[in-house]
C-alpha cells in the first residue's frame, strides 16, 4: 500500500519556543505548581550578552526558546508539541528531539495528496497558532510504494511545495 512520508522541519527550533504557549501546555498536561513555577523561572531568568573584542553589550533579557545544550530543551520541545500529534487524527505522527515525522497511508495516490496536503494546513495552522515557524524549503515529501515506478505527487504547505525525496 502507498504511504506518504512527511518530514517536517521547525525554522530555528528550539529557539522560537514560545514560554508562555509552553507553561500553558505543561499546565493543561498537570505539571504540579511548584514544578510549574520552576520551569518558568528556570525558562525566565536567562540573559545574555554580546562580547565582541574588548567590547560587551549590555544585558538583555531572553524570553523566547529553550537553552541549547540543556538535557530539557528536548523533552519540553517534544512536551510542546504533544498535542500535534493528536490533531493529526489517525495517521501517525512521530516526534524525536526536533524532528516530526507524519506517515499517511492509502490505497488510491489521490487520496495521498489531498490527505497530505490537509496535514500540511494542519501542521501550518497550529504552527501559526503556537508560534513555531516551519521551514517549507527543507520540509520533505517521499512517497514509499512497491511499484517500480514511483508516483509523482503534489504536496502543498503554505503555499509552497515540499522538497521530494
Amino acid at each position: 500500500m502507498p504511504t506518504l512520508a512527511l518530514y517536517v522541519d521547525y525554522r530555528k527550533a528550539y529557539d522560537m519556543v514560545w514560554h508562555a504557549g509552553l507553561l500553558v501546555k505543561l499546565h493543561d498536561l498537570g505539571m504540579p505548581i511548584a514544578l510549574l513555577k520552576t520551569t518558568a523561572s528556570w525558562l525566565g531568568n536567562r540573559q545574555a550578552y554580546i562580547a565582541f573584542g574588548d567590547k560587551v553589550s549590555e544585558k538583555y533579557k531572553i524570553d523566547i526558546g529553550l537553552p541549547q545544550g540543556s538535557s530539557l530543551s528536548p523533552s519540553l520541545f517534544i512536551v510542546y508539541h504533544c498535542d500535534l500529534i493528536q490533531c493529526l487524527g489517525a495517521h501517525s505522527g512521530h516526534i524525536f528531539a526536533d524532528d516530526l515525522s507524519v506517515l499517511i497511508t492509502a490505497t488510491i495516490i489521490s487520496y495521498l495528496e489531498e490527505e497530505g496536503t490537509e496535514v500540511c494546513r494542519k501542521i501550518a495552522a497550529y504552527a501559526k497558532k503556537w508560534k513555531q515557524p516551519i521551514n517549507v524549503q527543507k520540509t520533505v515529501a517521499q512517497i514509499f510504494y512497491k511499484q517500480i515506478k514511483r508516483p509523482e505527487i503534489k504536496i502543498h504547505m503554505e503555499g509552497h511545495q515540499p522538497g521530494n525525496s
